[in-house]
């Protein structure tokens, strides 16, 4: 499911323009990127939590010739499913 699929059945669903679903959907998301940037957490009670984490600089290798190169520190999202979640997929 992509944004666009994500606001058709959100407005279908709510009742509501898609125009209006768009610009809720569109200030949710950056609402949530806005608190993972500050480093908060944002959770979702029964579907689930996203945090930022920090991934340590490693050393890797170019898969084409073998040399070892730096891959630097970076901050990535990790997602932890909810329990309700969880349950309904399996």
């Amino acid at each position: 499911m992509n944004k666009q699929e994500l606001i058709s059945q959100v407005s279908s669903k709510a009742k509501i323009s898609k125009s209006l679903c768009t610009r809720v959907v569109s200030a949710t998301f950056n609402i949530m990127g806005g608190a993972l940037r500050k480093g908060e957490k944002v959770q979702m009670v029964n579907f689930g939590t996203w945090k930022r984490m920090r991934r340590k600089a490693r050393l890797g290798r170019n898969p084409k010739t073998g040399a070892k190169l730096n891959i630097p520190a970076k901050n990535v999202v990790k997602f932890s499913a909810g329990q309700e979640l969880l349950s309904s997929i399996n």
